[in-house]
């Protein structure tokens, strides 16, 4: 059996290797100049050979998919640690609040939390009205909302958020950057870069991929490209109804991510620890802008004016190959969209990326593998 893999993140690649250790040809294109997809590590401009994951970067406690794949493949993670203590730091107005009145809000949450448990499909505002809580403790579930996908609070889903209240946790990295799991995967399949596919199609005979380069004919393929791409694919066939109608109803999460290296690291860090929310909503300025203001906070934090060595803004919502960060499942979605997002065309075409994996919370590198294991078994059962 011939496969044919369209996109070469962690979803595709977990996908090609386990299909082909089954025996069948598989290739692997990929739009880029690089493996990975929004598994990005920038290894340029840093002083001092350091570098950045400007995508997906944590490893949740309890995530056993990526560290027993990392595992097979030879890759060391890093030692556990925390996002800071059990407080994280808190940036209102432009200042950092001290310990005490920080702890005080985080308890309080935590406290509302266990005392009034969200429901299955709950909103975070609606959680809020029965949660009686103070208006900081409103404003930083606002704050995290910001960081994550689930904004706005109106349709955030309540259990979604509450996944991101985990302060002091352990949590993990790839040693090396993260996108060393990608590149070493990519080392053991055939995948070609540059390759942006306009058009998938499929029958009785087989499927096809066309790129501006090649067409390639295959007996499956699989398409792992982030969800609101595939809605812009062309399909030949046309993609049935309720499968558009789901990756049109779908929310994606918006993120910028900002990297900044300061001459004075141990200022920085004993300022704001490992990490910290703000009630300074992003909005619709530059690259530039978004760096000054950030030096600006961080000289008001710190204490004095600090010198930024390297800065970058990487907007992943505006990538073209990406066009968002994450699924942002809001009601019913995880149930009844996602399902149908996932579900394989006539045993030909099939579907895989985090937006397809309906655990709760984030689906990031966790739900790609996991999404990427589930279709190698689909693709296997139809040999």
């Amino acid at each position: 059996m011939k496969v044919l893999v369209v996109g070469a993140g962690l979803s595709g690649l977990v996908a090609a290797t386990e299909i082909q250790a089954a025996g069948h040809d598989v290739v692997v294109w990929e739009a880029r100049d690089r493996v990975g997809g929004r598994v990005f590590t920038l290894r340029e401009g840093f002083a001092g050979g350091q570098f950045a994951d400007i995508g997906a970067e944590i490893i949740y406690h309890g995530q056993q998919n990526i560290a027993d794949l990392c595992a097979r493949h030879g890759i060391e993670l890093s030692e556990e640690f925390s996002l800071g203590t059990d407080v994280p730091d808190l940036i209102f107005a432009g200042e950092r609040l001290d310990r005490a009145a920080a702890g005080e809000i985080v308890n309080e949450l935590r406290e509302a939390i266990k005392r009034t448990r969200p429901s299955h499909y709950e909103t975070v505002a609606q959680w809020l009205r029965r949660a009686h809580v103070s208006v900081p403790a409103e404003l930083l579930l606002a704050a995290i909302a910001q960081s994550t996908p689930a904004a706005p609070l109106r349709i955030a889903d309540a259990q979604e958020l509450n996944v991101e209240l985990s302060w002091g946790e352990a949590y993990r990295k790839i040693k090396g950057g993260n996108d060393t799991l990608p590149r070493t995967m990519a080392r053991k399949v055939d995948v070609r870069l540059n390759r942006p596919v306009r058009v998938v199609g499929w029958g009785t005979n087989g499927a096809t991929v066309e790129s501006d380069q090649e067409t390639f004919h295959a007996d499956r393929v699989v398409v792992t490209v982030p969800g609101p791409l595939v809605s812009e694919l062309g399909f030949e066939p046309a993609l049935p109804a309720d499968k558009v109608r789901a990756l049109l109803q779908l929310r994606y999460g918006n993120a910028t991510r900002l990297v900044v290296q300061y001459a004075e690291r141990e200022l920085v860090k004993q300022a704001i620890g490992s990490g910290c929310f703000t009630d300074r909503m992003p909005g619709f300025i530059t690259d530039k802008q978004i760096l000054d203001s950030v030096d600006a906070t961080m000289s008001s934090v710190v204490g004095r004016p600090i010198k930024r060595l390297f800065g970058v803004v990487k907007s992943w919502t505006h990538d073209p190959w990406t066009r968002a960060v994450v699924r942002a499942p809001i009601g019913d979605q995880r149930d009844s969209v996602l399902p149908v997002i996932a579900a394989p065309l006539d045993g030909r075409v099939f579907f895989a990326g985090e937006h397809t994996d309906n655990r709760v919370g984030p689906g990031g590198m966790e739900g790609a593998i996991k999404s990427g294991y589930r279709v190698a078994r689909e693709v296997l059962a139809r040999a």
